[in-house]
């Protein structure tokens, strides 16, 4: 099953983003315990202590997270990277990457397929087995 969201982003632009079952149980059993947080009222999704997470604030939670799995320094923009890696890699086409990833143009989907483009060209040449036909 697939849900979407509503998303702001840069610029105050909306876009829908698709969520699995699995991550739309997590929020809803976050949004359960963020109903008794203090700061409840607030409008931001995501509370600390002292109210509204900060982008500091959440970069924090993703080092602590990153520590204790032991998988070394992770900042939060690396999810956007590996999502559009994983997303070309399976053969996801690059118009819906760009509408999903709220970016207008090209040289996004570039720069953030760039570093990874040399695997995936890999893969897709192992999937193909042209050599084999040779």
């Amino acid at each position: 099953d697939m849900a979407t969201i509503r998303v702001m982003g840069k610029g105050r632009r909306e876009r829908l983003v698709p969520l699995d079952a699995r991550t739309v149980r997590s929020i809803d059993r976050y949004l359960r315990v963020r109903a008794r947080h203090t700061h409840a009222d607030l409008p931001s999704l995501w509370l600390g202590e002292r109210g509204r997470l900060t982008e500091a604030g959440i970069r924090q939670v993703v080092d602590r997270r990153a520590k204790a799995a032991g998988i070394g320094k992770v900042h939060p923009h690396m999810f956007r990277h590996t999502f559009a890696h994983y997303w070309r890699l399976d053969g996801g086409g690059e118009d819906d990457l760009m509408r999903i990833a709220g970016w207008r143009s090209r040289s996004m989907l570039q720069r953030y397929a760039a570093s990874t483009s040399q695997a995936r060209a890999l893969a897709a040449s192992q999937r193909f087995g042209i050599g084999n036909r040779m």
